[in-house]
Order: structure tokens, then sequence, then C-alpha cells
């Protein structure tokens, strides 16, 4: 009896120095003990679209990792930028950026005009941001926002690290659209019971990614101010290249 409760009482001290598994990002499995996922693996909901968008070519080595944070808004920025190239045909983010604003306007509709390296111009001494300290980061941040699909906190202040709202995507996603040609006007309203929370300066942006079953809703509301993970981002754009009308995959982006 005293060789049963010695041992019982070194398995409870073993048991008790065992680090706990994280709740977050877990599922159950049969037997309803809780099954914790390694940062590096999508969730299974996700997992199907993550690697069809990795195929593709869609999504930043880099980002390739931690699919259930909070993705960042300069990590979004990379993330958008990169699918704008993919879009167009570019290998390469620098020269998409370069060519692409070459030819085209910025955010206020004026022409970008001649620049030996438009990304090398952005990783620069470009614009009045002044947290956006790594030149890459820069260029990214920069990019996305010349381009006017981030805008930033303030006229000095880009927050590269600071985590996107549901709602924010949905804005950014129809600006990203907006840049190659693409236009969405919703037909209906969105009816999920939260959607008087939306932000009027993103109500037809989310209605439209709605629609175009760019994004989802989940127990039958929105969640506008929710945030947005680095599997969410991929997957939303990858349905905005394949449900979307104007897309490489429907050959009818317009030449640079």
């Amino acid at each position: 009896m005293r060789r049963f409760l010695a041992l019982m009482m070194a398995i409870c001290l073993m048991v008790s120095g065992l680090p706990a598994a994280r709740a977050v990002g877990s599922q159950s499995n049969a037997d309803g003990d809780a099954v914790v996922l390694p940062d590096d693996v999508p969730s299974p909901w996700a997992y199907d679209e993550v690697k069809q968008a990795i195929v593709l070519g869609m999504v930043p080595t880099n980002l390739q990792t931690h699919w259930r944070n909070p993705i960042t808004r300069v990590e979004f920025a990379q993330m958008v930028v990169h699918f704008l190239a993919f879009q167009y045909g570019f290998s390469s983010d620098s020269s998409f950026v370069s060519k692409y604003c070459a030819v085209s306007t910025d955010r206020d509709g004026k022409p970008f005009g001649p620049a030996g390296s438009w990304w090398n111009t952005f990783c620069g001494a470009w614009g009045n941001f002044t947290d956006l300290h790594v030149p890459e980061e820069r260029g990214y941040g920069n990019t996305a926002y010349a381009l006017g699909i981030i805008n930033g906190r303030s006229s000095t202040i880009f927050d590269p690290h600071s985590p996107i709202t549901r709602q924010e995507a949905a804005a950014m996603l129809m600006r990203c659209y907006e840049i190659y040609g693409g236009t969405h006007t919703a037909s209906v309203t969105g009816t999920m019971a939260d959607m008087g929370l939306v932000a009027d300066w993103a109500r037809d942006a989310v209605d439209a990614m709605l629609e175009l079953k760019v994004m989802q809703g989940g127990g039958g509301v929105f969640n506008p101010q929710g945030t947005y993970t680095r599997e969410q981002a991929v997957l939303t754009l990858l349905r905005l290249y394949t449900n979307a009308p104007v897309s490489r995959g429907n050959k009818n982006i317009p030449d640079l």
C-alpha cells in the first residue's frame, strides 16, 4: 500500500510539472481531448485554401507561419502588394511596384512620375511616416499607402505592428480590387445581426465583400471589430482572386 501511494504521489508531481496546453486555436478529437495545433499549421477549416494560395504563389514566404495570429498592418501591406504583383503576373514585388507606379497615379489621382526604382524610393526616405524603421517595412507600408489601400493612423504614424479589424480588412480588400480595375456595388445590404455596428466608411465595402463571398460571417454576425488573422487574410485574398469578376484567372487584368 505504501508503494502504491508513493507511486501515485510521484505521478502527480510529474503531471503538475508539465506545461499547460494552450487553449487558443485548439480543436477537439473524438474523445473530447484538446488538440493544440502548432503555430505553423493552418486551422483545419482553412487548410485547403491556404495550401491552394501557397501553391499559386500568392503568399509571401516569410508569412507562411503563425497562421492564427492576428495579422498586423504592415504584414497585410506586404500580403496585398504581393497579391497585386501576382495578379499582374510579376514574380518580384519590387519589379511590380516600380513598373506599376511608373505608369499609374497615386492615392490622390496624381501621376507618380519617373523614378529609377519606385520600390527603392518607397524603401528610402519617401513619405512622412516616422514609425516605419525597417527598409522593407517602409517599402510595403509606403507602397500600400501610396496606392490608397491602407491609410495612416495620422499624417506621420503608420502604426505597422497593430492588428487590423474585419471592417478595416473589408475596406482594404475593396481598395485592392479597385487597383486592377475591379468594381462592385452590392445589390442588397448585409442582413447579419450586427451590420448596424459597421462603420459608415466601411459599410459599402463590407456589403460588397459579403456578396462576392470574399468574407463571411459566423453565427449570424459579421463581427466588424473582430481581429483578422493571417489565415483569414490569405483566404479572403484567394477568394478575391477566384470569386471576383476581374482577376488574373479570368484573364481580364488590364495591361501595365
